[in-house]
């Protein structure tokens, strides 16, 4: 094991809190918690913190194809056999389980599940979850057009979600095959009261405006979360770079083993790897290459090959970037000192992009050789689906050729000067913008594209605001389906297609064809379409689907995640803390 060097010991002897006995959980973060706000939160981090706080309407069951879902906050699954989900597929009825506290000891009732969807769809963030209740609800992916303009009203989501003694009654728009794997996988019921009291909506028709699409980092419940969960936030010990849990005592199944979990957020891997070692973390967000000097340490435990649904990483594309006093587009002209606000709406110039990149080599440096190539947006295989074969590969003749040929060979003869962005915690982004970049110099030396760090936030607000000519981002769908790749990787309202200005007509029609399909095999058939349709367009790049593994202390104890079924507590591998023990 390499030796932590004497400039970092003031960083490690300031950390707030050491991870001893058997009460206290200490995880050392790479990202930071931006939200825990069930109707904002939209990244990775802060759903991991939230899976702890908040709790859904039904989770995950033993057997996929026998008992998909079982019940949680509902007390029974709405099937129609117990006459809970009507004929036609539209109507659900959700009875609340009686005796649930939130973690002020308020009773759950009807009513604050009721809200909490009306919550979810109406606050409605830019670029955030609420498309994933909106659709299938009220048949829209926005309450908000492209010019900022209300297109729903809080009548027609009233009337789809409303209560009937104790149990909440939703309509849909029409058949949605994915609805209840998307509310076993997002845990959003918080308290209406809780929230009213905090300065939140309060329900109400005539108020529900003025939330409407608020910046996340502006909301009354950005640190002031009430859920059901096992744990609730401690807000005296939690800061903008360390979120504090406490034992929620009440808890409806019985309190947790762990009385605190600490979620410390530390930039830099070395740092995060030596706390582990240390014993002053419990488990650290690490890269494969920290594996190496874990490699035999008898105190740590490694969990490898774990079941991932993570695309890996995604080059993005954007097809018009925003031209207005850009540095990232340089001179903002193809003159050799910039590129043009939509360079990237030739298709020959992504095409040579993809040719340009050296997978092999990606693979053995940056990912250890522990990985899978991706065919596309769609990990068509590892959902049950005959899969195709990769569009693209290292091939630089072909390159060239695409790029002499791109804007009628000006790019080749010119040049170009352009940033990439990528997440400055990620140090699997940095080596594929890194190699990105050396590829295409060796190409052709006018080619310079400098990788840029930038911190999660900003990348996602500059995203957005299509600021960013090309940028490096992660996936890994809201629920276990085919249909959340589909809408977020190629739908134009999906979260990123809208941020890379992509469109395809083909592409959106294939991707309704299959939410209205409740027929296995015709749904298999449109998304198959829809990855040869990708591959025609190319508006992203993917690499390699990674291997999933944890590191942490070997005194915890914690479940390993089944190959065969959904965790329904830890889609993504986050660490769900009510089942987690720490015996010394």
């Amino acid at each position: 094991m390499r030796p932590l060097p004497v400039l970092l010991l003031p960083a490690l002897l300031s950390l707030p809190c050491r991870a001893a006995g058997t009460a206290a959980f200490v995880s050392a973060d790479a990202d930071r918690v931006y939200t825990l706000d069930p109707a904002a939160i939209y990244d990775r981090q802060s759903l991991a913190v939230a899976v702890n706080i908040f709790e859904p309407l039904v989770i995950f069951g033993t057997d996929p194809v026998r008992a998909p879902f079982s019940p949680f906050l509902s007390a029974e699954v709405p099937t129609r056999a117990n006459g809970l989900l009507s004929e036609d597929g539209k109507t659900y009825a959700f009875p609340i389980r009686p005796g649930v506290a939130f973690q002020d000891g308020t009773p759950l009732t009807p009513e604050d599940v009721r809200y909490s969807f009306l919550r979810f769809m109406l606050q409605d963030r830019d670029g955030g979850p609420a498309g994933l209740l909106l659709k299938p609800i009220l048949g829209v992916y926005s309450t908000r057009d492209a010019r900022g303009g209300t297109v729903v009203s809080y009548e027609d989501a009233a009337q789809a979600v409303r209560v009937d003694g104790g149990a909440v009654i939703v309509r849909l728009k029409e058949p949605c095959s994915a609805f209840l794997d998307v509310l076993a996988s997002w845990p959003f019921v918080t308290s209406k009261g809780w929230a009213a009291a905090h300065g939140d909506w309060d329900g109400e028709a005539g108020t529900w405006k003025a939330f409407n699409g608020r910046d996340h980092r502006e909301g009354p419940l950005r640190w002031s979360p009430m859920g059901t969960g096992p744990f609730r936030l401690s807000r005296e010990e939690t800061s903008e770079d360390q979120v504090v849990l406490v034992r929620h005592d009440g808890y409806w199944r019985g309190p947790a083993p762990l009385a605190k979990v600490v979620f410390h957020q530390v930039d830099s891997e070395f740092v995060r790897l030596g706390m582990l070692q240390a014993g002053d973390a419990d488990s650290a967000a690490l890269s494969r290459s920290s594996l190496r000097d874990l490699a035999g340490a008898p105190d740590i435990v490694i969990q490898d090959d774990l079941p991932t649904s993570s695309v890996g990483p995604i080059l993005l594309f954007t097809f018009r970037a925003d031209g207005r006093d850009n540095p990232a587009l340089g001179s903002g002209r193809l003159d050799g000192k910039g590129m043009p606000p939509d360079l990237f709406s030739d298709e020959d110039v992504r095409r040579g992009f993809a040719h340009s990149f050296d997978y092999d080599l990606f693979l053995k440096q940056a990912l250890r050789g522990k990985g899978e190539r991706a065919e596309g947006p769609l990990p068509l295989a590892a959902l049950g689906m005959t899969a195709g074969v990769p569009a693209y590969g290292h091939d630089p003749e072909r390159a060239v050729r695409h790029l002499k040929k791109a804007w009628g060979g000006r790019l080749w003869e010119k040049g170009f000067q352009a940033e990439l962005a990528y997440n400055a915690n990620d140090p699997t982004a940095q080596a594929l913008a890194e190699m990105l970049a050396a590829g295409l110099r060796g190409l052709n030396p006018a080619f310079a594209l400098t990788p840029k760090p930038m911190w999660a936030s900003t990348l996602e607000k500059e995203s957005l605001r299509r600021r960013l000519p090309l940028f490096i981002s992660g996936f890994e769908p809201d629920y276990p389906d085919a249909h959340s790749y589909a809408v977020s990787l190629l739908h134009s309202e999906g979260t990123f297609p809208k941020a890379q200005g992509f469109a395809d007509p083909e592409a959106d029609r294939l991707v309704a064809s299959a939410m209205r399909n409740t027929d296995e095999a015709a749904r298999a058939k449109d998304y198959a379409a829809l990855q040869e349709r990708y591959q025609k367009t190319l508006p992203q790049l993917y690499f390699f689907r990674p291997t999933a593994f944890r590191v942490m202390r070997g005194g915890v104890s914690v479940p390993k995640p089944d190959l065969n079924r959904p965790d329904p507590f830890a889609l993504h591998n986050f660490f769900y803390f009510y089942r987690v023990k720490k015996n010394g």
